[in-house]
């Protein structure tokens, strides 16, 4: 056959070419790891996690990120920690991209750690915060009975009826302990929704024209609105308005959001004040 025709001057798969450049250096590095060569080991697990995430195998690029994590974890080098922690989180990323969400609270989790030791606070957070996301994804596929999306996922079998309950409390439970203080990360946003509901609040006196003062239930304006939801938030209750009516649940709910929400602002910041000391 003429070697001047297509099939002899066709470009090679570069696609192909990389998966096989990629699984070669995996099995590389895993032999290098045998041999207690950990330097080379690390190395080459890094490459080829690159190689698999170019050629959008994020499973694999996991696999291997993680496995570059653990070879950096026995090396005794300058920031092993650190190294460690940066290959766990890229390994949980790819996680992610291949909707293995239990593998990816597992790598998240790990580099949280690292990272703690390592000092990186900021990191910590990001990582702690991921690794819970990653939980409540896994826990709601696992209540919605949802097929696995990746070879070999994690935690997505069938369930019995009353370990899916349970599965569903942790979810909403996990939910709320991310919408009100970002899992004890986020004391700013424990902060906003109470200033959301003392306004809320007022304004509920305000229009609901039930409040007992000076003798008689009338209409209070908002500054005096604003003034009675602060002392019903904070539990103080000076006794100078007291609602009637409807207005009386508002109170109810106000009171004992203060007092939840208090103490969680309160712990979140306080951890927050610790580590940046």
């Amino acid at each position: 056959m003429d070697p001047k025709t297509p099939h002899f001057n066709a470009p090679p798969d570069s696609h192909k070419t990389k998966i096989d450049q990629a699984i070669a250096l995996e099995r590389e590095a895993h032999r290098l790891r045998g041999e207690s060569k950990i330097d080379q080991a690390f190395q080459t697990f890094d490459r080829a996690a690159k190689l698999f995430q170019e050629v959008n195998e994020p499973l694999k690029a996991a696999v291997c990120f993680s496995s570059a994590a653990t070879c950096w974890n026995i090396h005794t080098g300058w920031q092993p920690l650190r190294n460690a922690a940066t290959r766990n989180e890229s390994a949980a990323l790819q996680a992610i991209v291949a909707h293995d969400h239990a593998y990816a609270e597992t790598l998240f989790s790990e580099a949280a750690l690292l990272y703690e030791k390592e000092g990186d606070f900021t990191k910590f957070s990001y990582c702690y915060q991921r690794a819970k996301d990653a939980r409540l994804v896994r826990l709601w596929r696992t209540f919605t009975q949802r097929k696995p999306e990746a070879p070999g996922a994690v935690g997505l079998e069938k369930i019995p009826l009353k370990e899916r309950i349970l599965t569903f409390l942790s979810w909403f439970l996990g939910s709320l302990n991310r919408l009100i203080w970002g899992y004890g990360e986020l004391p700013f946003r424990t902060f906003v929704i109470a200033c959301a509901i003392i306004i809320l609040s007022a304004l509920c006196y305000h229009v609901s024209g039930a409040i007992l003062t000076g003798g008689f239930i009338q209409k209070i304006d908002l500054f005096e609105s604003l003034y009675m939801s602060i002392t019903t938030y904070t539990t103080l209750g000076y006794g100078d308005y007291l609602p009637m009516g409807w207005a009386r649940g508002v109170v109810a709910l106000e009171a004992l959001s203060g007092v939840l929400l208090t103490p969680l602002f309160l712990i979140a910041l306080t951890r927050r004040y610790l580590r940046m000391r």
